[in-house]
This record gives C-alpha cells, sequence and structure tokens, in this order.
C-alpha cells in the first residue's frame, strides 16, 4: 500500500492538524507529492507494501522543537520522510547494505537521499530518513550522515 499525502503530512494520522496547517503551501504539496512518486517506487522495488510514517511535514515550530533536527530541516519543505522502521533497521539496511555503487546508482534512480542507520536509531524507535535534497547534488555518495 503506497504513502498517500494524508499519511504524509499527518505522520499516519498521528498529527491531523498538520493536514491543513497555515504553513502549508500549494508549492510545499507538490514537494510532497514529487516526494512520496519517488519513495512509493522505492518501497516497491525493494518489496515493502507497508509502511508507517513517523515524519512527514513538519510546520516551522514543530521542526525548531524536534530534538536532532536541522534547522532548516526537509521535513519543513515537504523533501524528506521519515519511515518507522524495525529494531534491525531492515528498510534502512536493504538499501545500505547494497555494494556502494549499486546502492548509490539505486537511490539515484529516484533522485533520493538516505540518511545513515546510525544516525537513525532512536530511544523508542528507529526510523529511515529519504530526502530529494538538492544541496547534495554533487556528491555521488548517496547515503549521508547528518
Amino acid at each position: 500500500m503506497p504513502i498517500t499525502l494524508k499519511d504524509y503530512l499527518t505522520a499516519s494520522g498521528s498529527y491531523p492538524e498538520r493536514e491543513k496547517h497555515k504553513e502549508l503551501t500549494p508549492e510545499l504539496l507538490k514537494n510532497a507529492e514529487k516526494l512520496l512518486v519517488e519513495v512509493n517506487q522505492l518501497l516497491i522495488d525493494l518489496g515493502v507494501d507497508s509502511v508507517k510514517i513517523s515524519s512527514g511535514f513538519r510546520p516551522a515550530a514543530v521542526n525548531a522543537a524536534t530534538a536532532g533536527a536541522a534547522k532548516k530541516s526537509l521535513h519543513t519543505q515537504c523533501l524528506a520522510v521519515d519511515i518507522i522502521d524495525d529494531k534491525n533497521q531492515t528498510l534502512a539496511n536493504k538499501i545500505n547494505k547494497l555494494e556502494n555503487e549499486a546502492k548509490d546508482k539505486f537511490l539515484a534512480k529516484y533522485g533520493l537521499w538516505l540518511e545513515h542507520p546510525e544516525a537513525t536509531r532512536g530511544n523508542n524507535t528507529n526510523w529511515c530518513h529519504l530526502d530529494l535534497s538538492t544541496a547534495r547534488s554533487a556528491r555521488k555518495v548517496r547515503v549521508f550522515k547528518p
């Protein structure tokens, strides 16, 4: 089942008020739709049919209050998604364990970047962060550490 725009905006229903947030512009909605096309295709190609979002769109105040969040997080621009991952980080590692060149080619196919699984371990849950950064476009390696 693909990630819907509603799932993305509300973090799988955890924050329903974000779907109608005043900061959510038509441009941000277009960004979210573009991101979801790529992420959903990546998930299909990995054979993953069901996911839950821990963080999609983040209003500026929410982002500022989020521990460890970048000040100019791509979540505020609807260009990043965090997908809940299991204790073994199965989803992130399906990508990260590909050989380096294959991994970069795989992520580049979708225009996506993967935050290294070492940086996406939490106290209560792990997550897989994928984004459509343009700031890293000169880099060949598509797995990054913040």
